[in-house]
């Protein structure tokens, strides 16, 4: 089965600069570059550094039923997630998903092949605590995770999951970090940051949005969003570039919805 190669979210915009102009050749090497650069950061580092160990062993061991593929599917998910939740460190979108509403976008970085992350966020409970789907998919493999969250902790409290085999059922989980949330900018910062309202054209289609743009790294290193209201987590593209280099990062939306709901019956 092909490993999930994927750069940590859990990063600042910074480092994914660094990384990406790093030459290394394919996602895993920038994940395992970020996490080593990222080792003095005492809660990223126990993710990063169990997400990579473990999903490591239980990949030289191969695919197995039992404990093995469980923490598979665990470190699997914990990666997923903060791609989906955090990518690149920071947030500058200021609209909260809803229950039921779902965003799809279309990743390309590194010059790798592109990838489809989807985070939809399915159902609040009484408690607060909440249900969440991420799934990835590539040319080869679609995975599919769907968790049971406590939003205050990121903890997950229950997880389903279906592998690229098509196996699917319940994963124990004992309460692991399942993603570091995104540093969330304030309103100030991103209008001080507009550069004006403009159409731009996605696979989702087109949209006015605000642009913005932000200073990332040395060397004429940028970050830019594409604000739109209507979209869940308020973004319709973000990107990063370096002078002389072009686009490193690009994510594009290429679906989005309100009628999201469980596909591996988690509820």
């Amino acid at each position: 089965m092909k490993k999930i190669e994927i750069l940590n979210g859990c990063i600042g915009i910074a480092l994914v600069l660094v990384v990406l102009l790093s030459g290394c050749s394919s996602l895993e090497s920038m994940f395992m570059s970020s996490m080593s650069k990222e080792s003095s950061k005492s809660t990223e580092q126990t993710v990063e550094k169990e997400a990579s160990s473990e999903t490591e062993q239980a990949q030289s061991r191969g695919p197995s039923s039992g404990p093995q593929w469980n923490q598979l599917m665990i470190t699997q998910a914990q990666m997923a997630f903060n791609y989906a939740f955090s990518a690149g460190g920071m947030w500058a979108g200021q609209e909260n998903y809803k229950p039921g509403e779902f965003t799809k976008f279309v990743w390309i970085m590194g010059g790798e092949d592109s990838i489809v992350i989807e985070r939809a966020y399915l159902k609040e409970l009484d408690d607060g605590n909440q249900w969440w789907r991420v799934s990835w998919e590539d040319s080869e493999d679609l995975w599919i995770w769907e968790s049971l969250i406590d939003p205050e902790s990121s903890q997950m409290l229950r997880m389903r999951a279906r592998d690229p085999d098509g196996n699917e059922g319940e994963v124990p989980v004992s309460g692991q970090t399942v993603y570091m949330p995104a540093t969330e900018l304030t309103r100030e910062s991103v209008k001080g940051a507009s550069v004006g309202q403009e159409k731009v054209d996605v696979p989702a289609g087109r949209f006015q949005a605000d642009h913005v743009v932000f200073m990332a790294g040395g060397g004429g290193g940028q970050v830019e969003f594409w604000l739109a209201p209507q979209i869940p987590g308020g973004v319709v593209r973000y990107l990063i570039s370096q002078s002389g280099e072009g686009i490193l990062w690009s994510s594009d939306l290429i679906e989005f919805g309100k009628k999201a709901t469980t596909i591996l019956n988690s509820f």
